[in-house]
């Protein structure tokens, strides 16, 4: 498997998602042409894709999706809520009507398969219809130390708190992106009006570098392999605030040991990531 983000931010989100007969994005918050050269540094193309999933429909996750259905017919799969508010967040008739039929519904805890990879949506908590997460399953390339057959991957971004129900979701991954979108101090110190600011602190806005520090915690396990980072903002975060907020809720939580030893690593706002294969 090979698990890597090709842009994670507030400007766009797309994660790859890549086995051996399966090729799904998780998002695709940026233009067709941007994650066709992504794909093809991977060597892959955009008519390898065999799924989009959608966690919800805020234009830093949507941006590119009309173009990948309507030239390429690449399904997507979204939350019922989800799927009713494409329209209504674009205006754009095709999602009622052309594109209709590429779209399906699908609901949280009810687990789904695209080729060799098993699909376990699970609720967030955001300020949108419906959004949801994704758990997902599929056979490893057996380099993992254990060289286990089976290997567990998640995206969980936009959410404005955590609780036993995500975390349970996350337990006993091999990768993770996981959201970090901002530093506390600098976003109430910032020139964000106060609504904004309001918005993105509450229950159903955004995980700060410290929350996301916190989940990390209660998710290490010795197979975890890899962190990223993910949907920093640019505005009240940086790379290197993140990374030591979050290694320094691990090294409260866990110790030094456990914090020297977790890979973990930054997913850009306009590339792509380190590339991790499980």
């Amino acid at each position: 498997m090979i698990f890597t983000s090709l842009a994670s931010g507030s400007s766009g989100n797309c994660t790859l998602l890549h086995t051996d007969d399966t090729d799904l994005l998780i998002d695709c918050g940026i233009s067709a042409r941007r994650i066709g050269e992504e794909l093809n540094a991977l060597g892959l193309s955009l008519e390898d894709i065999d799924a989009v999933l959608v966690t919800h429909e805020h234009s830093d996750h949507i941006k590119g999706l009309k173009r990948l259905m309507s030239a390429y017919s690449i399904p997507v799969y979204a939350s019922e809520g989800t799927l009713s508010a494409l329209y209504q967040s674009t205006k754009d008739e095709y999602f009622r009507f052309s594109g209709a039929d590429l779209m399906h519904g699908i609901s949280a805890d009810r687990e789904f398969q695209l080729g060799s990879a098993l699909i376990c949506p699970f609720r967030i908590y955001h300020d949108a219809a419906a959004p949801l997460g994704f758990r997902i399953e599929a056979a490893g390339s057996g380099t993992a130390p254990e060289d286990r057959s089976r290997v567990s991957v998640c995206v969980t971004t936009d959410t404005g708190y955590f609780d036993d129900y995500i975390r349970d979701h996350l337990l006993y991954l091999d990768a993770a992106l996981i959201e970090s979108n901002h530093d506390r101090s600098m976003l109430v110190e910032g020139k964000y009006p106060m609504y904004l600011k309001r918005r993105i602190m509450s229950r159903k806005g955004h995980l700060c570098n410290n929350q996301s520090g916190k989940l990390l915690s209660e998710i290490i396990s010795p197979r975890l392999r890899h962190v990223f980072l993910g949907h920093l903002s640019r505005e009240n975060n940086t790379p290197e605030i993140a990374l030591s907020t979050v290694l320094s809720e691990v090294r409260e939580a866990l110790g030094e040991r456990i914090a020297s030893g977790l890979s973990i690593s930054v997913a850009p706002q306009d590339g792509m990531s380190e590339v991790v294969r499980l």
